[in-house]
């Protein structure tokens, strides 16, 4: 247990050193326009991808209804 829990923190440490050098290194770039572009086209990509999962959930959902005896789907 107590080697679990050396690797777990040793990892857990790795990643938080990986992740202030990368914020580091993001701070120091010069461009820091493209950090806005890059979210815009992320949030528009994933938009587009829950109205995706909306359109194919909701007609399944609307099939379903449409086989209980006696429901009025609109």
């Amino acid at each position: 247990m107590n080697l679990l829990n050396a690797v777990a923190l040793r990892v857990a440490l790795a990643v938080q050193h990986r992740g202030r050098r990368l914020a580091a290194d993001v701070r120091d770039r010069g461009d820091r326009g493209s950090g806005v572009v890059e979210t815009i086209i992320l949030v528009a990509g994933f938009a587009g991808l829950a109205f995706a999962v909306y359109l194919a959930v909701s007609s399944k959902v609307h099939g379903w209804i449409n086989e209980i005896p006696g429901a009025t789907s609109r």
